[in-house]
């Protein structure tokens, strides 16, 4: 088995690599077909970064979305127990991952699954969190996958 390197390592390399290597992951993010949320480790989780297709599940432009915090997406339909699921993984640093209703910019609800992830600074603190999100239609698993049901 091949030896694996880690971002950690990758980013240690020379300053034209590391540009590329921050490029590259820029791209990435940028580029996804999932919803990319970044937001700040403070009180309201002030969002710091969006891509587009986040914006284009939403409604929502890029500038409506910074400094603001992702419960705007939240209303009446969103389960209470999946969100205090999500601020008690928050407040213990885990992961998150889950799926409720979330609100579009014109009031139509959607079901959304969504990954949060810590982002820890040198001190392991955390900075940061990024979240991951997808629509799951009718039909579809959690895996992305579709649900079809076979009449015998």
């Amino acid at each position: 088995m091949a030896d694996t390197i880690n971002l950690s390592d990758i980013f240690s390399y020379d300053q034209n690599f590391q540009t590329i290597m921050l490029n590259m992951l820029q791209t990435a993010l940028d580029s996804s077909f999932q919803g990319v949320m970044i937001t700040e480790a403070e009180p309201g989780y002030p969002i710091i970064y969006v891509n587009q297709a986040i914006c284009e599940m939403t409604g929502y432009t890029t500038k409506e979305f910074i400094g603001q915090s992702p419960s705007m997406l939240q209303g009446k339909n969103s389960d209470p127990k999946v969100l205090q699921e999500l601020a008690d993984k928050i407040d213990a640093g885990e992961i998150f991952h889950g799926r409720t209703f979330n609100y579009r910019k014109d009031g139509s609800e959607f079901m959304m699954e969504w990954k949060i992830v810590p982002i820890r600074g040198m001190e392991g603190e955390i900075a940061n969190y990024l979240a991951i999100q997808r629509e799951v239609r009718d039909g579809e698993l959690s895996d992305g996958s579709l649900d079809t049901k076979l009449s015998i």
